[in-house]
Parts: structure tokens; C-alpha cells; sequence
């Protein structure tokens, strides 16, 4: 008998009320499912279209098709494309009826894509908007490339209110002192990029800012995702790094380790 695939497990999936639940995707990539069913994707990264680009390989195949998505939500955290992915995004949008957020520099592309404007809706930073029960509001990153032309001014992390919890995904950041403001969130769930490149906090600076926002559950992301022979020497994509640094620093929140596909729970306490 053949295990039911990501896609199965999604759709199937009973959320109790004041309850989540997610899967990791890899990379920056996370499903969330609600107690009243809402599906939300943020950062989906299904194709390999970053090896065409830029020779950077994926590391492991795609745990989901594009093709079998079913989202209520796609949020995209800026318009790189393993964020908001060209391959992926326009096939989701024929699939589906998911409405996308993102920022504004993103629309653009996606227009381009042929998805309609009614169906995106750009945020930029402390913007909100509600879908049934839940609100997403764009906070604050810092994401510097460094590559001409891939300059992200308004890239984004997001807060996500449901039943209770709240739940944090970073996008790309580097550390800023603008996200120590974010412990007045409360989150429940946090998770923090750690790769160190690109822009991007490294495990020990991730670990730093999960230790001052005080969350109840911290999760290391942006790791994993490229073929280990394209990552530079100086990323940081060990994720028990980010653990131990923040077990170092006083933490006491439970740390999640995610693996591709893991589902996790949460509920509020």
C-alpha cells in the first residue's frame, strides 16, 4: 500500500480549533492549514527554476507538485524566485481559486504571469488584511542581496492571527533591530531563515533574535534547499547550530528541527 502523498495529507488533514497545523516545504517554503480548513502557502518553491538562473540546483525533489496545490492563500515574502516561484505560481493559479499576497515590487510579475489583478493583493509593511477567521499582516525584514538588479526594498516578513496564535515567518532577513520589536507580538511560532548569505541572518544571529522575541516555538528555515556543492563555504545551513545557539543564549522554547514534508502541530496553550 503506497503512503498518501503531501498533497493527501493536506487536503485530509482535521484541525481542531486553537489548534494548526504545517508542513515544511524546504528551503523557505511552509503549508499552513486552519481548524476551519483555510490553506495557506507561503513561499512555495516547487520547480527548479534557480538552476536555470543561476546554476543552483534543488536538493531534494519537490514535495509537492504544482500541479496538485490546493491553496485558499499564497503569500510570496518578496518577488526572488524561490519565494515567489515563476514556474509554480501560474500553474497554481489555473489550479485553484488562491488569492496572492505579496509585496508591491511582486505584482508586477505576477500580473505578467496573466493572474488577475483581483486576485492579488500587495502588502507592505504593518498592512493587514483578513481571510474568514485569519489576518496576515506584513512586518518588517531587511533583505539585501548584494546582486545588482535583485535589490528587495520592500521585502516582508509576515504575522499570521488565528484562533489564538500567532504565527511568524521571517521571509529573508538579515538581523535588524526593527524584529527585536517584533517580540511585542507574542508569537506563538517563529521561524527564522539561518543560511547567512544573501541577505539572510546566519544560525547564530537567528538564534539571537528567536532568544529576544521569546517565542514558545522556534523553527530554522532557508536551509536544505540547494545542492550542498553550490552552497558557500560561509553558509550556515546546519539548523542544529541555530539550536544549540540558542540553548546557549538562555532559550526555553520548544525548537523544532523540520524535515521536508513533517507535519506539525500546534495548539495554543
Amino acid at each position: 500500500m503506497t503512503s498518501p502523498t503531501l498533497a493527501d495529507q493536506i487536503a485530509t488533514a482535521q484541525v481542531s480549533v486553537e489548534h494548526l497545523t504545517a508542513w515544511w516545504l524546504g528551503g523557505s517554503g511552509f503549508v499552513l492549514k486552519t481548524s476551519g480548513g483555510l490553506r495557506i502557502y507561503i513561499d512555495p518553491y516547487l520547480s527548479d527554476v534557480v538552476n536555470k538562473i543561476f546554476g543552483v540546483a534543488r536538493a531534494f525533489p519537490t514535495p509537492i507538485r504544482a500541479e496538485d496545490v490546493q491553496a485558499d492563500c499564497i503569500i510570496s515574502t518578496h518577488w526572488h524566485e524561490d519565494h515567489l516561484d515563476p514556474q509554480s505560481i501560474p500553474v497554481i493559479a489555473k489550479n485553484c481559486a488562491a488569492k496572492f499576497i505579496m509585496p508591491p515590487t511582486a505584482m508586477a510579475r505576477t500580473l505578467s504571469w496573466g493572474i488577475p489583478r483581483d486576485r492579488i493583493s500587495p502588502l507592505q509593511h504593518n498592512e493587514s488584511l483578513t481571510l474568514e477567521n485569519v489576518k496576515i499582516t506584513a512586518v518588517p525584514a531587511r533583505h539585501e542581496p548584494g546582486i545588482p538588479g535583485w535589490e528587495v526594498p520592500d521585502a516582508m516578513g509576515v504575522m499570521i492571527e488565528v484562533d489564538g496564535l500567532v504565527f511568524y515567518h521571517s521571509g529573508d532577513t538579515e538581523y535588524d533591530l526593527r524584529l527585536r520589536a517584533l517580540k511585542s507580538w507574542k508569537p506563538d511560532i517563529a521561524t527564522y531563515c539561518i543560511n547567512g548569505v544573501s541577505g539572510n541572518m546566519d544560525a547564530h544571529e537567528a538564534a539571537l533574535l528567536a532568544w529576544q522575541m521569546g517565542a514558545k516555538t522556534a523553527i530554522p528555515h532557508h536551509h536544505t534547499l540547494w545542492a550542498t556543492k553550490a552552497a558557500p563555504s560561509d553558509a550556515t545551513q546546519d539548523p542544529t547550530l541555530f539550536e544549540n545557539t540558542y540553548r546557549k543564549l538562555g532559550g526555553e522554547g520548544r525548537v523544532i528541527l523540520p524535515e521536508i514534508g513533517q507535519k506539525m502541530e500546534f495548539r495554543k496553550s
